[in-house]
């Protein structure tokens, strides 16, 4: 996992999972070599002991490497206030764009209580989205340091009324947010929305 803070106060997260995807698709690439080596040069029986070992060890380390292999890309936008995302796991991607406020929990799931490894979930009002669908080691990557900044940044932990909320959205010039939050939390339509908030 690759963290960069900008001078913005932006977070980007980058985690990839590839190289041993890689190594792995290489390695039945070697064994499907082998094959052609053994069939074509050595003139071995395609049915014999050697070529089916290098079939079977191929097709493994060709699944191995296609179901471990992952990527994600998280941008949380200090001046945007949004989280973008784009993730790809097997031959899948999928991607998108979560408001701040749309942010409910950033937490923590640890494999197992005396085990280093956690997933880093993020809970929105549409669901939850990981940061990685594998687990990674905190002493290795700081996770609890980024939880925190991911929920300062956020705005989670501050016990505030919409209204302020909303003024903070204002003041960031995200006009759209701010009425956004007035009409789903309060309540209200467009138009009230919109004289509440004095715009």
């Amino acid at each position: 996992m690759n963290i960069e803070r900008h001078e913005n106060g932006n977070i980007e997260v980058e985690i990839s999972f590839t190289l041993m995807s890689y190594l792995a698709l290489f390695g039945a690439i070697c064994c499907f070599g082998g094959i052609l080596y053994f069939w074509v040069i050595e003139g071995l029986n395609i049915f014999s002991i050697q070529i089916i070992g290098l079939v079977l060890a191929g097709v493994v380390l060709g699944i191995s490497g296609i179901i471990i292999y992952e990527s994600s890309h998280f941008v949380f936008d200090n001046e945007k206030s949004e989280l973008r995302w784009h993730k790809r796991k097997y031959f899948r991607a999928k991607k998108g764009t979560i408001p701040f406020y749309d942010i409910e929990e950033v937490k923590i799931d640890r494999s197992d209580e005396n085990m280093k490894e956690m997933l880093v979930k993020i809970l929105t009002k549409q669901g939850m989205i990981s940061l990685s669908d594998s687990y990674m080691l905190s002493s290795d990557y700081n996770v609890e340091e980024l939880v925190g900044e991911v929920k300062s940044i956020t705005g989670l932990g501050i016990d505030v009324s919409p209204k302020n909320r909303a003024q903070i959205l204002l003041d960031l010039g995200q006009t759209k947010g701010a009425i956004d939050i007035i009409r789903e939390e309060m309540e209200m339509s467009l138009e009230e929305a919109k004289d509440y908030l004095g715009l």
